[in-house]
């Protein structure tokens, strides 16, 4: 499988149509068989609504199991890795208020361990 590198140079992320845009292009790219790597590194701040658009779409539409497998997130910072699993939960409890912690917990493993992997 190879890899597609996605490198965010803004350093705040707000706009909800360049989240729906990054993440047509992050389904684009899994499906021509690459995995997707998004280094955050320059990202300060994550609004809600690009979280949400970006990374709680990908969760509702592919599950959390494809979204670790397909997508990994490098040299995030702590507050938009809160962001980031915050519009996941919100995003998965919109659509079932039953939806288990322990899934998003295991996504939260996941991504600090790939994080931990790639520094």
């Amino acid at each position: 499988m190879f890899t597609y590198p996605i490198k965010i140079a803004d350093t705040d992320l707000a706009s909800r149509q360049a989240a729906a845009e990054l993440r047509a292009e992050i389904e684009r790219s899994v499906s021509a068989g690459k995995k997707v790597s998004i280094d955050l590194g320059a990202v300060l701040s994550v609004s809600e609504s690009y979280a949400d658009e970006l990374f709680g779409v990908l969760a509702l539409r592919h599950g959390l199991e494809w979204l670790s497998e397909h997508v990994g997130l490098h040299n995030l910072n702590p507050f938009v890795f809160r962001a980031i699993a915050s519009a996941i939960r919100q995003r998965l409890r919109s659509q079932s208020p039953q939806a288990p912690d322990i899934a998003l917990l295991a996504a939260r493993k996941a991504l600090k361990q790939r994080q931990s992997r790639s520094t």
